[in-house]
Formats: structure tokens, sequence, C-alpha cells
């Protein structure tokens, strides 16, 4: 299989420049110190600004940004692909640092070991982006948050000098943050149901309860009526971050084009109106999705790909073909012919490419989204409409071979790859008189070996220990479909009779025979 050459999408200059316009933000943010003054110590503390508070507040802020532009370029993350996802990660950053320092201004610093502080709900960050773009990039921002948060506590001048009653007041903070921030987006990974977020919300407020149970046993001067607090803060930190998260997760996914899980889950409802008249207009397609999507999706979730995505893209991958069913051969019915007889070689093959086009059309005016609409052509590439082709080649051996192909592209992420695969397997399968276990074996690998050499996959992340998973995957399943089945002996004299004497027990339903009622 030919190596896969990518292109970077996040590049030099534009992690430099998403870098640059974060430390802008989080300097706005950090420098200014809100004017007050708190008793600490039996003194007077006036909150104020000196050159190495700036200073320090600008070196945070740009270690901070470089460091999260340096991850987004090296991890070349793949949901973060275009400058409205940039955009939405470093406001979700500022945003969250901003809130932190309004929140703590009136509740730093905790003279009355209220806890009121460790109430905020830092965690629906990470969550967030966790639940829009990749967990990877939310436990980088779930540590940087932790870390700007808790700077943002302890920078101004009354609450440093409470640090020095207090020393692990700041490492306790950091911890919670960072602590609850991981455990949400871990709670949340691949979520398809809104209850997941509600655990979430509730694992958030146990570890951050926990951790400042930890911190709370090693203070000299703990007291018993802390622990109410404790739960307080806790229990407000969970919750607010779940309620945060199902309020936003739609409202972002919708500004920035990103597709949610929920989303996801609704496309893949058997109810949606395409799919209910690709049911009704194309009942051999649609069967054809059905089975193509369990292929695919136990094998998607084998390999660590996306097998949410993967079954709602099989469900939608062939819906252009409502445009013409009975063009199409799992459609046409033994006593309507195949239209196809009646046409030459290119013109069949103009009609069948060109459901990629109208599926396309089609998703496009039912809102289908971006991320859906792309099994759409790339689980054909740019293969040849082989069995038309081939009719052609035999009148014209040197017959253009481009005139017979699919538009493409090929295949660009692993869930479309597998979706190819799982599309001709199910396929060939099924044109297959020989259905013997050892057959479907074959089948499936030399589907799989003819896709790598035509090079269907080169643009794709599938590796070669990927693809024997898969393999096993389809065979595994095909076997499910296609087992054999015993033949039943003969039925017996006694059964012959027993349904003989239920069939004479039924009652007659009147007819014009008997002039009880007349035909209608």
């Amino acid at each position: 299989m030919a190596t896969k050459i990518t292109k970077r999408q996040i590049t030099p200059l534009r992690a430099i420049a998403f870098s640059v316009l974060l430390a802008m933000g989080l300097i706005a943010v950090l420098v200014p110190v809100l004017p007050g003054s708190t008793e600490v110590g039996g003194r007077l503390v006036e909150n104020h600004l000196s050159a190495g508070d700036v200073a320090a507040a600008i070196l945070l802020s740009l270690v901070a940004s470089g460091s999260l532009g340096a991850y987004l370029f090296l991890s070349q993350t793949a949901q973060v692909t275009n400058p409205w996802r940039l955009t939405m990660v470093g406001l979700v950053v500022v945003v969250t640092v901003a809130a932190a320092k309004i929140f703590f201004a009136p509740t730093l610093p905790d003279g009355d070991r209220m806890y009121l502080s460790y109430m905020l709900p830092v965690a629906a960050a990470p969550i967030l982006l966790a639940s829009l773009l990749d967990d990877g990039l939310a436990v980088v921002v779930a540590a940087l948050l932790a870390v700007l948060v808790a700077f943002v506590g302890f920078y101004p001048q009354d609450a440093r000098a409470a640090l020095t009653a207090n020393p692990l007041d700041a490492l306790q903070m950091t911890s919670m943050f960072l602590a609850g921030g991981l455990v949400g987006l871990m709670a949340v990974h691949r979520a398809e149901r809104m209850n997941r977020y509600v655990i979430a919300g509730g694992l958030v407020g146990l570890t951050s309860f926990v951790t400042l149970l930890a911190f709370w046993l090693l203070d000299p001067a703990r007291e018993n009526a802390d622990v109410p607090w404790l739960v307080a803060a806790s229990a407000v930190n969970g919750g607010g971050a779940a309620v945060i998260t199902l309020g936003s997760l739609v409202v972002l996914g919708y500004i920035f084009g990103i597709t949610t899980r929920v989303q996801l889950m609704e496309l893949g409802q058997l109810s949606h109106p395409l799919l209910r008249q690709l049911q009704e207009q194309a009942p051999g397609t649609f069967h054809h999705s059905v089975i193509v999507g369990n292929l695919a999706e136990r094998a998607a979730d084998l390999i660590g790909a996306d097998p949410l995505l993967v079954r709602v893209g099989c469900y939608f991958h062939d819906i252009g073909k409502l445009a013409q069913p009975g063009y199409y051969i799992e459609n046409q019915l033994d006593e309507a012919g195949n239209p196809h007889d009646h046409l030459d070689s290119d013109s069949s093959a103009r009609v069948i490419t060109q459901h990629v086009r109208l599926g396309m059309e089609l998703a496009k005016r039912h809102h289908i989204p971006a991320t859906v609409r792309a099994f759409i052509p790339e689980h054909h590439g740019t293969r040849l409409v082989t069995y038309f082709f081939r009719k052609a080649s035999e009148r014209d051996p040197n017959v253009d071979a481009d005139k017979f192909r699919y538009p493409g592209p090929r295949p660009q992420s692993r869930e479309t790859a597998i979706v190819m695969l799982a599309d001709s397997v199910e396929a060939v399968a099924r044109s297959s008189k020989d259905r013997t276990l050892e057959k479907l074996d074959q089948l499936v690998d030399a589907v799989i070996a003819e896709r790598i050499a035509e090079g269907q996959l080169d643009d794709c992340d599938l590796t070669l220990r990927d693809l024997k998973t898969i393999a096993r995957s389809f065979k595994a399943t095909l076997r499910g479909i296609y087992h054999p089945r015993i033949e039943y002996p003969a039925p017996t004299e006694a059964e012959l009779q027993a349904v003989g004497a239920a069939a004479r027990s039924i009652p007659t339903p009147p007819g014009p025979m008997d002039g009880t009622a007349s035909p209608i």
C-alpha cells in the first residue's frame, strides 16, 4: 500500500498567527487587576500592578499560547482544519480565563474558608472541546487552563498575601481544575446520549471533592465545618460543567460548522425523511445500506475509528439512487426488466456515476452535515464502473477508461475507506452464487487487495494492521449473515393431520356464492 503524503492543514504560519492572537487575548485578560483591598493577617492589602506583575502575565501568556500553537502544528488535529475552528479553540480558552478573573474577584482570598472559588466550572471547556473537536486537544487545554486559572486567582496582591498562611492553595486549585477537566473529557468520549454529560458532571464533582479533601487533610487549620462547603463547591462545579456543556454544545457546533454526536444520533434514526423515502422507493438500496452499515460499524469499532459516523455514513452513502432507483440492480424486479438493456455502455455508466452528484445535491438540500456527505463520493473514490467498462472494452479495446470512472475523491478518512471496502464486499458477496465460508473469506481478501492495488486507499490513514483487522471483522459478520441452515425433515403424518383439522375448523367467509354478500 502506498504511503500517504499528508498535506499539513495547520501550517507554521497559521500556528504562529493563532499563538500570537491567543497571547494577545490572554494578556488583555490577565494584566488588568481589578481594584480593591482586602484585610490579610490584620493588615490592609491594596491591589496594584508592578513591572514584575505585568512581565509575569505576559510571559505566562506567551508560554501558554505558544504551547497550544505548537501542539496543534505537531499533532495536525484532523478536526481543527480551518481558521474558524482555531478561533473557537482560542475563544474557549480566553473566555474561560476571563470568567475566572471576574468570578475570583469577590471570592479570593477565601478568609472565611467557604471554597466559593472552586465552584467555577472550568471543566466545561475541555469537555466542550472533547465533544466538538478532539480528545488530545482537550487534554492540553485542560492542563493549560488549570495553570492559567490558578494564576488568575492568585495574581492580585491580596490573594498572593493570603498564600503565606496557606501555601498549598495555589497547587490545590491547579490540581482540582486539572483533575476535574481530565475526568470530564474522558467521560464524554464519543458520547451518544445526553445522560453521558450528566454522568460526566457527576464525575467532575466527585473528582473535585476528592481532590479538595486530600488537600484539606494536609491543612493544619482544617475544621469539620469545612466539609459541607467542600461538598457544595464540588457539586456546583460538576453540575455547572454539565449544564454549560449541554447548553453550548449545539450552539457552538452550529456556529462553527461542527457535527455533534447528538446530530449523528438523530441522523442515524431510520425514521429520517430521506431514509424513509429510500426505504419506500428504493428498498433494495435501503437494505444494502443497512447491511453495509452492520459490516462497517463493527470494523470501525475494532480499529478505533468512529463507528457512529460510519454507520450514519453508510445509511446515506447511496442516497443519490433515489433519483432513478430502477437503474440499479438491487431495486429491479424480475418482471420489470433491466433499463440498461436499451442503453449503450457509455450511457449506462453515466447514469450509474451520476448518483454521486445527485446524492450530494439531495444531501445538501436536506442539510446533511459535510462529514456525512463525504461518504457519498468517497465510498466510490475514482474507481471504474467495472461492468460497463468491460462491456465497452469488448467492442473497443482502446476505450477511454476515464469516461467510466467515478468523480472521486478517493477516501480521505479511515471512516470513508471502511465504507468503500464494506460496500464492495457486500456487493460481491451478494452476487456470488458460492457463499461457503471459505469462498466468503476469499472474496473479502480479494476485494481489499484490489482496492490497495488500485491506489484507492492511498489518501487515508489505514494501516496494514487495520486492514487485517477489518478483513477479520468482515468475515465474521458475513458468516453471521450467510450462515448455513439445516434442512428440516418432512412433516410427520400426525403434523399433517393436525394442520388439516385446524384448516377445516376455520369458518369460510361469506361471499357472493352463498348470496349473503356481494363483491366490492
